[in-house]
């Protein structure tokens, strides 16, 4: 299977950051997938006016950020640098970006890194850049948690809900939540700093300090084929990783239809690189194929375990249901394996997968 291995992650991070999330995709003949959410998390941002932290009245207990330390001729290269586009986000409302970090963290099991600051803030942009390109701390980022950046200067009171009103903030500032919302600790990034830059090693400390628990496979799969004993449904077991594009897709794809799929299937995902025993559960589920699966690709199960149908077509594992042979193959897995759900719901799946794909083929035309 043409998936990364969890022991060399270290050495691919260089090619997985070049491909942007495409890595072992089973996407042939499909466009590039979508990436992160525009504009708030570690994906390029918006074209945005940076704002002023003269919005922030004089009587919060807000500082501004500290000047940059280290050698002058630092900061005098860091003056004369192009103009880079803005990194924050001053138009959309902070709460409606937490909200939607908030349900991809529910999606996929991550937590939530607000990362609070302002586009005329050097440091805030030295910290983004160390989330961004260093080798040992992006994939903490990337595997662990949604990261939404919220303009400090435009939502004062909305980082003071989350940070504390008595608190005196400098900034960045980061404030981590759980998949619910809850805050979980906030952190002012004056230690995870050395010199005139972040430390990566620091800064991973604390990255793995509050990623979320790891998921057992073996655990997921148990409860899943128990919940589907009980329910008398079918378990739709699909594998990915982090790092697949048309992985992020599908899964966004069974949590909008979850509601009709859950008529017939306990929905999961194993991911072979943030699971414990992720590989394991992957190989002892794995269908037989001519030739390497890549990933996504995806099972379905009775209650017992036994494999009903899978995602290996004729032309080879299928991937995300992009093409229209693909949508045939995919319809036909759950026209196979249902029992309660009717022609007419199989037919709305089928002609919200073509509408998926149409609209992606309209923005990539743009």
């Amino acid at each position: 299977m043409a998936r990364p291995v969890a022991s060399l992650r270290k050495a691919m991070i260089p090619v997985l950051m070049i491909l942007g999330g495409m890595i072992g995709c089973a996407d042939s003949g499909k466009p590039s997938p979508p990436g992160s959410v525009t504009g708030t998390t570690a994906s390029s941002a918006p074209s945005v006016v940076p704002s002023t932290y003269a919005k922030v009245e004089a009587t919060d207990t807000v500082t501004a950020a500290k000047e940059p330390t280290g050698d002058s001729s630092q900061q005098a290269a860091e003056q004369t640098k192009p103009k880079r586009e803005p990194i924050y986000d001053t138009q959309t409302p902070g709460r409606e970006l937490i909200d939607k970090a908030i349900k991809l963290a529910q999606r996929d099991h991550k937590r939530v890194l607000i990362e609070w600051g302002f586009n005329t803030c050097i440091w805030c942009v030295r910290l983004h850049d160390t989330f961004k390109k260093d080798a040992l701390v992006h994939p903490l980022i990337h595997e662990e948690f949604v990261l939404v950046l919220v303009d400090s200067t435009e939502n004062g009171e909305l980082m003071r809900e989350y940070g504390g009103k008595d608190r005196q903030y400098s900034f960045p500032h980061l404030t981590v939540l759980d998949a619910q919302g809850e805050v979980l600790t906030n952190q002012n990034t004056e230690p995870l700093e050395k010199g005139s830059a972040h430390d990566p090693q620091v800064v991973a400390e604390f990255l793995t300090k509050w990623s979320a628990p790891k998921e057992d496979a073996e655990e997921v799969v148990a409860k899943a084929l128990e919940r589907a004993g009980a329910d008398r449904t079918r378990v739709l077991l699909r594998v990915g990783t982090p790092y697949c594009g048309w992985c992020h897709v599908l899964v966004q794809f069974t949590q909008d239809h979850a509601e009709l799929l859950s008529k017939d299937y306990v929905d999961i995902k194993i991911d072979t690189l943030r699971m414990t025993n992720g590989e394991a559960v992957a190989s002892r589920y794995q269908p037989v194929a001519k030739e390497s699966l890549g990933v996504p690709w995806f099972v379905i199960l009775d209650e017992t375990g036994k494999t009903l149908a899978t995602s290996v077509g004729p032309k080879g594992n299928i991937g995300y249901p992009f093409q229209a042979p693909e949508i045939d193959h995919f319809i036909g897995m759950l026209r196979e394996t249902r029992q309660k759900l009717t022609d007419a719901e199989l037919e709305q799946l089928r002609t919200d997968l073509v509408a998926y794909r149409e609209e992606r083929e309209r923005k990539q035309a743009k």
